[in-house]
This record gives structure tokens, sequence and C-alpha cells, in this order.
């Protein structure tokens, strides 16, 4: 189990790292935006990272029924792919691109914060 926990993990810092580049550089009009491997590879990390989470849930016994903070989560997921396509397919200004983006990053730091503290309301 630690060894699928260490590969989510990377796969969660992967998938970040990524999403924050391509804001980057789709605010910034950048031809990397342009290479395949942008378009390929973080749907790749991300088919790791949601592939080693239900494997974690599995060997854990953990689902969204009888844990909050996971419910919590894959409904922020949701809202976190939204925003993103939003962002990167949808949108048509900058304002629209940036807005929608820092939204994305906002969601996906909740949904990091649940699964740290395993709660959904993050002790408001």
């Amino acid at each position: 189990m630690v060894t699928l926990k260490l590969i989510h993990i990377s796969a969660v810092v992967i998938s970040f790292t990524l999403f924050f580049l391509r804001g980057v550089w789709l605010l910034r009009a950048s031809p990397v935006m342009r290479q395949r491997w942008v378009k390929i590879a973080p749907h790749s990390v991300d088919t790791v990272l949601l592939v080693s989470a239900i494997a974690l849930a599995w060997q854990l016994g953990v689902t969204p029924f009888n844990s909050p903070w996971l419910a919590a989560k894959i409904v922020a997921l949701l809202v976190y792919i939204a925003l993103g396509m939003l962002a990167f397919r949808f949108a048509r200004t900058t304002a629209q691109r940036l807005t929608a983006w820092l939204g994305a990053l906002l969601v996906f730091g909740y949904i990091v914060a649940a699964a740290i503290t395993h709660d959904p309301l993050l002790s408001l």
C-alpha cells in the first residue's frame, strides 16, 4: 500500500505541475501549448492518478458513502474538471481563462486539503 500511495502522491504533484504550467503557457499564448506531448501527458498522468485513487480507496475500504471527505473530493474533482475545461477550451477571453484557471487551482488546493485532513469542511 505504501507504493500505491507514493504513486498517487507523485501523480498529484505531476498533475498539478502540468496544470499550472499549461495555464501559464495558455495565458502567455506560448507555442508550447501546441506541442503534442502537452495534449497527451496530462491525460496519462490523470489516468494514473484516478486509478491509484480508486485502488487506495478500495484497499482502505473507504467509499463516498462512509467517508464524507471522499464524497466532497469527488464533487470538487468534477468542479475542477469543469473549470479546467472552461479555462482551456471554452473561455473566449483572457480574463475568463484566468478566472477559470485560478478557480481550478483553488479547487485543487481544496481537494488536497480534504485528502490530508479527511475533513470536507476543513474545520471551518
